[in-house]
């Protein structure tokens, strides 16, 4: 018998709202990316810095939503790689052709566009499960108990360039 697991943040496809308004808010953004972190290194213990690939749609809110997740990220000791605005399923592939260990997607999909949705997916390429989902909320909950790097140790961000030329490649 499976253990029906109960979720604050996330839902069917992410942590979804309306831009701006929380959840979907600069401080909750931050908070995933310091949750993701956290979570890389449980999964990869053996990784100095988790790499974290960051990819968007073109919504507005999603410049605000990136540079908050990323700096969540990078205050964790993470690397933050943003691919700017990209297709989900790029992500998706991106996140195992760049050996990242985590990756998001920052869209809402076909929702209005005062909406956006932050999607996390595993080092596989994979959406959470459920379970996953649930640590990483604990995670986020408990956002001030993690322990946080020191200043020497902090991560950084990076934006490549031409990651949909490898895509569409691999569409090829």
């Amino acid at each position: 018998m499976s253990k029906t697991v109960t979720k604050k943040y996330f839902g069917t496809d992410g942590i979804r709202g309306r831009a701006n308004e929380h959840p979907m808010d600069a401080e909750m953004a931050m908070k995933v990316g310091r949750a993701i972190v956290s979570r890389a290194r449980q999964l990869r213990p053996d990784r100095k810095r988790p790499r974290v690939l960051v990819g968007k749609d073109t919504r507005l809110s999603c410049y605000m939503l990136e540079t908050a997740l990323s700096s969540g990220v990078a205050s964790m000791g993470g690397e933050a790689i943003l691919t700017g605005p990209v297709p989900t399923p790029a992500v998706s592939f991106l996140i195992t052709s760049m050996r990242a260990d985590m990756g998001v997607m920052i869209s809402a999909s076909h929702n209005p566009y005062t909406d956006n949705g932050i999607k996390v997916f595993n080092p596989d390429g994979i959406k959470l499960t459920d379970a996953d989902e649930a640590e990483l909320e604990a995670l986020i909950d408990g956002n001030g108990d993690l322990e946080r790097p020191a200043p020497d140790q902090i991560g950084r961000m990076r934006r490549i360039d031409d990651v949909l030329g490898r895509y569409i490649v691999e569409l090829k």
